[in-house]
Order: structure tokens, then sequence, then C-alpha cells
């Protein structure tokens, strides 16, 4: 029910009827105690902190939906007291699930390079997956999952596969590629999101520099994992993102009666932006379709698997346009250099040599040095398992 497992949702059933007293006070009942009254209006205002289900259409179920109360009359109103027992005893009841579901889990990685696809005796497909406290790591979730946390992490690149519900708290430095039902962020400095996804990213907490664009993997098994969960990629919300804000009931933003989240106050501007189209690159992710899991060549990736806004498409095209020129010259120069080779002069071995070494050196800059070195041994472990 709630998007996060663990501390958050403790930290929910700790501080509900505070929180539902906070909404009460913010609709000008001043002093609200247990006996204090709301509506299924003002009950969901607190939905983006719950994943309740999905109706017939795939769209989300607002929090009011689990209270019977309300289906048999949307306009009764119900004491904060018997909301906090409705919620407290649906989050233990999930909770008692919770403990029987498998989580996967990747804890502090440092370093490194993780893949995992999941196997016939270890599956991974509809799992829930942690990755927590990991550093300078490329981690990659090669199937659909349940529910994703992606927690406390640092200077990382992320790939999920596909996710019901994807969950990004307290990151900084990261660079996430997912495919997802539902996304929130939250306390993240300096993120960024390439994100496919059907419903409104959620944006909350001390969050700063967080940057949304649209999902840029070439991943073979995208339009399976999307499937699974549920999203369709021609209809992708990545830039729509809701930023509710909490502040105190006496603030001016809040005079009167608000019934709409028009009247809520925002985050700064620079606390969450979209990707400028120039700043836009594709990500390849190192997995061939035909011998999975063996490590893909890299020489023809798959083709960009989610529809990309004309801007973002523009500049790919253009960037593969010239692509294509710098090769055509390097092959002329190299033509060049080898005829003048012929008499003396300077031969193509010498301009290979030294774009080699100038990529050489962007590889160990970069950083993506450490992750091919990983890759060429995570290579030979599959091969060796494979028997080949």
């Amino acid at each position: 029910m709630i998007h996060d497992l663990g501390r958050e949702e403790m930290l929910i059933l700790e501080n509900i009827e505070g929180i539902l007293k906070m909404v009460a006070e913010l609709y000008g009942m001043e002093g609200a105690t247990a006996d204090t009254q709301l509506s299924l209006k003002q009950v969901d205002h607190l939905s983006y902190l719950f994943l309740v289900g999905l109706d017939d259409e795939g769209r989300f179920l607002p929090l009011s939906s689990v209270f019977k109360e309300w289906e048999e009359d949307r306009e009764k109103k119900l004491p904060i007291g018997t909301i906090t027992s409705t919620i407290k005893r649906l989050l233990k009841e999930q909770k008692d699930k919770d403990a029987k579901h498998q989580t996967f889990e990747v804890m502090r990685l440092e370093k490194k390079t993780m893949l995992r696809s999941g196997t016939a005796q270890s599956p991974l497909r509809g799992k829930d997956v942690r990755i927590v406290e990991c550093s300078e790591s490329y981690v990659y979730i090669l199937n659909s999952t349940h529910r994703v946390s992606v927690i406390g992490c640092m200077d990382c690149t992320i790939f999920v596969g596909a996710a019901v519900s994807l969950s990004i708290n307290a990151c900084s430095r990261l660079k996430i590629i997912a495919t997802a039902k539902n996304c929130r962020v939250s306390n993240c400095v300096d993120t960024t999101v390439y994100l496919c996804t059907n419903h409104k990213p959620i944006v909350i907490g001390d969050t700063r520099a967080v940057v949304f664009g649209p999902y840029n993997a070439s991943y073979d098994q995208f339009e399976r994992d999307a499937k699974v969960v549920g999203v369709d990629p021609t209809k992708n919300t990545w830039d729509d993102y809701y930023a509710p804000i909490g502040v105190s009931a006496s603030s001016s933003a809040f005079s009167g009666s608000p019934n709409t989240d028009q009247h809520l106050p925002t985050l700064p501007a620079s606390a969450v932006t979209l990707l400028p189209p120039e700043k836009f690159f594709p990500f390849v992710v190192p997995i061939a379709k035909e011998s999975e899991p063996t490590i893909s060549s890299g020489v023809t990736p798959a083709p960009q698997a989610a529809p990309l806004p004309p801007k973002y498409a523009e500049i790919i095209e253009r960037r593969k346009a010239e692509v294509e020129a710098l090769r055509k010259a390097v092959r002329t120069a190299q033509s060049k250099y080898a005829d003048d080779g012929k008499q003396g002069g300077s031969s193509g071995q010498d301009l290979q040599s030294v774009v080699q070494d100038y990529f050489r050196e962007w590889l160990i800059t970069s950083g993506n040095l450490r992750q091919i070195n990983d890759l060429v041994k995570l290579e030979e472990e599959f091969s060796k398992a494979a028997g080949k």
C-alpha cells in the first residue's frame, strides 16, 4: 500500500494521525482532534503517499477508495480517529504480506558493476528490489519488478527494466533510467531521472537540483517489461511532475478553504527542472537479446525503445549526423595519411594511435573504463557458467 519499505512505513504508522490533523488545519479547522471530521476530498490530498490499487483503466485509485463508508456515501465525513485506525490496520496487513514477499537487495556496492535479470532457480520478475547505500557503481535490474526502492545512493547509475512502483529517496548525484507505473522522488540532490511512466512523477521533501528527462535507453526487453507493469510508452508523462509541499497552517498561502491542489505552494523553480534537449544522450544497456545474459558488444545497440518528444528526437538525429560526418572525416584523413606514408610522410597508423589515445584518456577521466573492465569480467564469468 505504501510506496516505500521500512523506515518510511514506520514514519507513516507513527504520524498518520498528526498528518491528518495538519490536513484539517489547512482547511481552517484549528486545534483538530481525533473527533474532527474530514471529507473524502480532503483525505485524498494524501493519496500521493499511498499505492492502494488500480482501476479497470489502469489509473491509480485515491486513498478514499479503501474506506467502505465512502463507498456507500461519498458526501459523508469521517472522524480523524476512524481514518487513522483504518489506515494503520491496512498498513499492518500489508506489512504481514510483505514479510512473506521475497525481496532482492543490493547493499553498499562501491565502485562496482552489477547486472541482474534473474534465473529459473532465482527469478527476479515480480520481486521487490532495494538498492541501498551504493556509491560510484552501475546497477542494472533487467526485468519487470514490483517495487523498487533506491535509498541513500551516491554517484551511481541505475537502470530499472520496469517496476510497478519506483521510489528514490535520500540520493545524491544519481542517474536513474527506468520504466515505472509510479515514481516518487524524495529528499534527493543533483539527481537525473530518465523516465517512462503514465502517471505524474511525485517530488517531495528537501529536494534540490532534480532533473526529469524522457526515457533514453536502448533496451531489447523494453516492450516486454513495460507491458508487464502496465505502462504505455506512447503516453509518457515524464515531464508532468506533481510537487506537493507542506507548510505551517498559519501560512498566508492557505488563507480560506482550498479545495484543489492549485492552492498549494509549489517547490522553488530550481528544485525540479526538465532536461534541456541539448543535454540529452542515449543510454545503451549492455545486454544482447539473443544470448541473455551475455554482455553485448555494443556495436549495434537496440533502437530507441520509447518514442521521444520532437525536440529530443531532433537532437538525436543531429548527433547521428555529426558522428557520421566525423567518421567520414577520419576515414578520409586515414586514407590521405596512408598515401603520405607511402611517400615517407605520416601514416594512417599515426592518426589511429592519436584517436585511440584520446579515447582511452576519455574512458579513464569519465570513469567508464572501470565499468568496461567490470563488464569484461562478467562476460568471462557468464561464459564459464555456460560452459563456453
